[in-house]
């Protein structure tokens, strides 16, 4: 039981959300946090619908932009914000669980060396929306990691260090960060790295940086049950593999913290000419589509050989077809025969 509760900021980004916000502002009516302690932050990225109208409507604070970058809306949202925590929310995101908050916030007041505290990205109990076979299949995995995602990097259980009551105890360190972006900070800590002066607020570079600066120590809370609706179709996943690609990855090469994989090193890169070669055989994958099927009794599993091959072979069409990333593919296959 939480004796003084602190307060959170909670930021969410939106680009004509209107029908997603009914039901995300909806399942944050149900919170059983005192809503004196908790303040929403909606940034509206030129929307022609009625995403700013719900925002007010529900009591959030709005604040109209036309950057067409949710990074940088993000960024807006943490500056804009005026309490102890802060938490960004998608608007396709539903939350289902009435102590949401106060499960996030415990972990903190445990242990004040706990750098951030976050939760699975979907719970399957309790949906009232129907949740499509593309959607059940990367959310078996708690961070919603596809196939290729899952093969580079580390997975959430190696970080764990101990169990305490209802959450684990993770360390991240620069070599063993799981992909996960979406956690609850202490705004204090934030601003004294740099991204206090930062435009954009990435969630992956974020976690490096924190991870870095600080112990490494966060909280996982899988019984904080939260659902994230983004990828509900095989062009979507596509789009949003490119996208990151594209607008974050590539761009920011030469100076970004949190890597996928690091091109200097062979282990790495045999490891990836390892995965294409891997993926686009077909078969293998297909087998373990059907052996998951079976032990899980769910057809979703099928979606494995589909989703490794289209996946890998997007973001290698993304990669040559960018001049940047032209060169880097050149490097890489370069210090392959490199002794030095």
């Amino acid at each position: 039981m939480i004796k003084k509760y602190p307060s959170i900021s909670v930021v969410i980004p939106a680009h004509n959300e209107e029908k997603n916000l009914r039901i995300l502002f909806g399942s944050l009516k149900n919170q059983k946090y005192p809503k004196s302690k908790i303040e929403y932050i909606l940034i509206d990225d030129g929307s022609i619908d009625k995403t700013s109208e719900l925002g007010r409507k529900f009591g959030a604070k709005v604040y109209k932009v036309n950057t067409k970058d949710i990074e940088l809306n993000k960024g807006i949202g943490l500056r804009k914000s005026r309490n102890d925590y802060v938490y960004f929310l998608d608007a396709d995101m539903e939350i289902c669980d009435d102590r949401f908050w106060e499960k996030l916030i415990i972990p903190f007041l445990d242990n004040s060396n706990i750098i951030g505290s976050f939760t699975k990205e979907f719970s399957f109990k309790g949906s009232n929306r129907k949740v499509n076979s593309l959607l059940r299949f990367i959310s078996y995995d708690p961070l919603q990691r596809d196939p290729l995602y899952k093969f580079i990097s580390v997975s959430l259980e190696k970080t764990f260090v101990s169990k305490i009551n209802d959450y684990y105890l993770c360390e991240f360190t620069p070599s063993r960060i799981p992909t996960v972006g979406r956690i609850m900070y202490k705004k204090s800590k934030l601003m004294k790295t740099e991204i206090a002066v930062m435009d954009q607020f990435i969630d992956m570079e974020s976690v490096e940086i924190m991870a870095r600066r600080f112990n490494g120590l966060f909280a996982y809370v899988p019984d904080a049950k939260i659902r994230h609706y983004h990828i509900d179709t095989l062009f979507k996943m596509v789009k949003k593999r490119l996208r990151n690609l594209e607008r974050d990855y590539l761009p920011n090469l030469e100076h970004k913290y949190f890597i996928w994989f690091n091109p200097k090193k062979r282990g790495d890169v045999l490891k990836i000419i390892f995965w294409v070669i891997y993926a686009n055989l077909f078969l293998p994958e297909l087998v373990r589509g059907i052996i998951r099927s079976i032990i899980h009794m769910d057809i979703a599993f099928m979606w494995h050989p589909i989703v490794s091959i289209t996946t890998t072979d997007a973001i290698i069409y993304g990669f040559l077809r960018q001049p940047k990333g032209r060169k880097l593919a050149v490097n890489l296959i370069n210090g392959l025969f490199n002794k030095n």
